[in-house]
């Protein structure tokens, strides 16, 4: 009998602590204000802090800081009528995570956005394509990787867009190629293989 009471004693304790510890959790979850970047320091953000909190915002639901890792493939959608309606299908074409990212880095570099690709010529082939067309001229590095070296002959000057491969360390060289029909100055640094570095300002 005493074992039972024992019990019991320990099971209403349990219960009691349990419920203590989720009322605790609802008034620290209703009292937690969710601050957005570049709100939780006064004043303009140094350097090192922008590069850390620019273009994060604290996740909704638990108010981490640190953006998660969506790993889902396909998102899911309530119907055809509200398709998208929060922004997110098929990681493919985007995903959660990954637009963080591109705001970050938009965000740092000033600009007005970005996009982040999964490989360095996948962003190449992008840029060409879509800024590319029959009757261009580029000038490029003459040190560049293999991929883009090989996609700037193959695959797009058959499509009739020009290409000099000049020495992008120097910058007469590199005014020298400019012609009327130049689209387009693509360089690589730390340029592959050599490593050779472009003043880009």
């Amino acid at each position: 009998m005493q074992r039972v009471l024992t019990s019991a004693l320990r099971q209403n304790g349990a219960r009691s602590s349990a419920a203590q510890s989720m009322q605790s959790r609802h008034i620290m979850s209703a009292s937690r204000v969710n601050h957005k970047a570049g709100t939780w320091l006064p004043g303009k953000l140094g350097q090192e802090t922008h590069l850390v909190h620019g273009g994060v915002n604290p996740e909704d639901s638990t108010g981490a800081i640190l953006t998660p890792i969506y790993a889902s493939s396909t998102f899911v959608q309530e119907s055809v009528d509200t398709y998208l309606q929060k922004g997110f299908s098929y990681s493919r074409t985007n995903n959660p995570t990954v637009s963080v990212l591109e705001q970050k880095v938009a965000d740092i570099e000033g600009g007005y956005g970005s996009v982040v690709t999964g490989t360095g010529m996948a962003a190449t082939s992008i840029v060409m394509s879509t800024f590319l067309q029959k009757g261009d001229h580029v000038v490029i590095t003459d040190c560049s990787y293999v991929g883009t070296n090989r996609i700037a002959r193959v695959q797009f000057q058959k499509y009739g867009i020009d290409f000099s491969f000049v020495d992008f360390t120097n910058l007469d060289t590199i005014k020298a190629a400019m012609q009327p029909n130049t689209k387009m100055v693509f360089s690589e640094t730390p340029a592959n293989p050599v490593l050779s570095l472009v003043d880009v300002e």
